[in-house]
């Protein structure tokens, strides 16, 4: 397993130390991408809003059936821009800051499967999907959001585009009719394909994964020039034209290794000549191990990712079936994302989505009991993702508690805002409400939940530490996660606190602050004595407190630095040891023999403070010093030499 994953991850790494400049005042922070303060709406236009009847007609269309088109569109989802409105404005007021909305574009013709409803079977990738409106409508969405201060992410598909090409005797071909089906024409060229049959059962000479179809979608050959460049080509008009801030790309495990290093580049180009300078591009890979997650982001170019490992593991915790441990141990991992140009802080973390199923439904999934007090299990969890680190995303529909039913998972996850004609919708379980019969989301008493995120949305806004600031685990065990988040403008320390467990429980952790706290949410109590502090928590609950008093800027000094190889991946594992607990960011960077000036490695926000070392990108028998130094210490530090044989 390491002996995979170091030829694995043996490329992107290197730009950690090839040809960077010396260490600047910019690179001593923390990358962050452009929408790391943000709160993702995450929404189907089609189950969202009908806004337009014109368009409820035509090939795929039937509203009873969960696999067609049920009517809402680009007008529905704008609304009228106006407060009290149903569209974005609604959105807006949850305290949501970015709507991601799934692929617009022309779908392939509806099959006795199901249409292209949900935008992942693209044949025309420069118009529009009729269905869900015109090219004016999306203009008009664009324009709305702008107007209020909302940030637009379009879901992009690069690796296959809808099912056309054919198979006979595993020659393929384009049936009679279709040989121009696709938009632009060089989509309609099978040389720009693989052409080996389904992933699951490919004939191709490399990994089926990359090279087959994804479930018989026609599988794009990314390794090519005139496929990546063309890529660049189609999405750059939906920046240039639409304004669109960033791209949430699908089934990015399943493209070439080199595809984000070759399309990545030309698509930031393209948005800074659309004068948006920290696009966002971040990646579907589906695996909950956070190992292989990091490789995407280390070695194969993808800025960030959707963190399935914490929807994996903030679930199992919010649902009662794991203790707070598989928290630590998920954020343990979160040192390996750390590099110049990446922080675990820039993942997308997620509950529940279209695929999978949602929050509501995998919590009881997990752990049947969680069916007892699921509404509180539901705030516990998105409190959870609110208050840590990453980049919360809620999927429409959550916040007003809709849940699924069969497997969860698919189209039973797919459910209409707008008054449903799918029987089965009407009398589905919601979380605290009532099942919504023939009425629509919008309509009658706010949800509990949609309460409360808005109630969390207000206190990342008020506190802007608590928006994915700097982290410190301060303890995980059993059904307590307690952790600080430091604010260094303000040298502030708030604790959050979160208790999965059906009783009240008292925790004392040890803290930087010495002054009282504020309770800022929740309903728990702190004592404090020096920098301790006595949490009592109430069952099922999440609070959070600041602090009164501020940290000195002075507070811990690097005592020495150690390394070991990491057993799990092989990387060379360096660790900066404090003379006590403290918050303040450390700086690592590195220098060779031949070359005087250090070089940025990335900034640690917290303890353990590590950074690792690809050694399969050093040569052999060569040795690099390495040096920790305190952010606000200036030059300062301590080094290392570490030799690789």
């Amino acid at each position: 397993m390491k002996l995979r994953f170091i030829v694995a991850t043996a490329i992107l790494f290197c730009a950690g130390f090839v040809g960077l400049q010396p260490a600047t005042s910019a690179e001593e922070s923390s990358p962050r991408v452009g929408l790391a303060s943000d709160l993702i709406y995450f929404v189907m236009p089609d189950r969202y809003r009908n806004g337009d009847r014109s368009n409820d007609q035509g090939d795929g269309f039937d509203p009873t059936n969960t696999a067609l088109f049920h009517g809402g569109d680009l007008k529905g989802l704008t609304g009228n821009c106006q407060k009290g409105d149903s569209g974005l404005a609604r959105i807006k007021d949850l305290g949501f800051t970015a709507v991601w909305i799934t692929p617009i574009v022309r779908q392939q013709k509806a099959t006795s499967g199901g249409a292209g409803y949900h935008g992942y079977w693209g044949v025309d990738f420069l118009s529009v999907e009729p269905h869900l409106g015109t090219a004016a409508d999306l203009s008009a969405l664009s324009q709305c959001a702008k107007k209020l201060g909302i940030k637009l992410i379009l879901d992009v598909v690069t690796n296959h585009t809808g099912d056309v090409i054919q198979y006979q005797d595993r020659s393929a071909y384009l049936p009679t009719g279709k040989e121009n089906e696709k938009n632009p024409a060089w989509l309609n060229d099978l040389t720009n394909y693989h052409n080996v049959g389904d992933m699951n059962r490919c004939w191709g000479e490399g990994s089926c994964t990359q090279i087959g179809d994804f479930y018989g979608l026609d599988d794009l050959a990314t390794e090519k020039e005139v496929v990546y460049q063309g890529l660049i080509d189609i999405y750059s008009q939906w920046i240039e034209k639409y304004g669109f801030e960033g791209f949430r790309v699908d089934t990015a495990r399943h493209v070439d290794n080199d595809f984000f290093k070759n399309w990545s580049p030309g698509i930031n180009q393209s948005a800074a000549r659309a004068g948006i300078t920290n696009f966002t591009i971040f990646g579907e890979v589906w695996d909950v191990n956070p190992i292989n997650l990091v490789s995407f982001i280390r070695d194969r170019g993808l800025q960030t990712a959707l963190d399935f490992p914490f929807q994996r593991t903030a679930v199992q915790f919010s649902s009662g079936y794991s203790g707070a441990e598989v928290m630590a141990n998920l954020f343990d991992n979160d040192d390996m994302y750390t590099t110049p140009q990446s922080t675990a802080s820039n993942l997308v973390t997620f509950l529940g989505n279209h695929d999978m199923g949602r929050v509501g439904f995998l919590l009881t999934a997990n752990q049947v009991d969680a069916e007892k007090n699921l509404l509180q299990r539901t705030q516990l969890a998105h409190a959870l993702m609110y208050l840590s680190r990453g980049i919360p995303t809620v999927y429409y529909g959550d916040e007003v508690g809709m849940t699924g039913s069969g497997n969860g998972g698919d189209q039973r996850a797919r459910q209409d805002m707008f008054a449903t004609k799918v029987e089965m919708w009407k009398n589905e379980k919601r979380i605290g409400a009532k099942p919504v019969g023939n009425g629509d989301s919008f309509s009658g008493p706010e949800n509990p939940i949609s309460t409360y995120l808005r109630k969390l949305a207000q206190i990342r806004s008020q506190y802007p530490t608590l928006a994915n600031g700097a982290m410190q685990l301060r303890y995980a065990k059993k059904s307590v996660l307690i952790f600080s988040k430091y604010d260094p403008a303000e040298r502030r320390e708030f604790l959050v606190a979160l208790n999965s467990a059906n009783r009240t429980v008292t925790q004392s952790v040890t803290t930087s602050s010495a002054g009282s706290w504020k309770s800022i949410l929740g309903k728990a109590s702190l004592t404090s004595k020096g920098a301790t502090a006595a949490i009592t928590m109430p069952a099922l609950s999440a609070s959070v407190f600041a602090s009164s008093s501020k940290i000195s800027s002075s507070q811990g000094e690097i005592s020495r630095l150690v390394t070991k190889e990491d057993f799990v991946t092989g990387y060379r594992e360096v660790t900066a040891q404090m003379d006590k607990l403290t918050l303040q960011p450390v700086v690592f960077e590195m220098r060779s023999a031949n070359n005087a000036e250090w070089q940025p490695l990335g900034v640690d926000m917290n303890w353990p403070y590590r950074i690792y070392l690809d050694p399969t990108k050093f040569a052999e028998k060569s040795s690099i010093e390495v040096r920790a130094r305190l952010k606000a210490g200036g030059i300062r530090g301590k080094t290392i030499t570490i030799n690789f044989p």
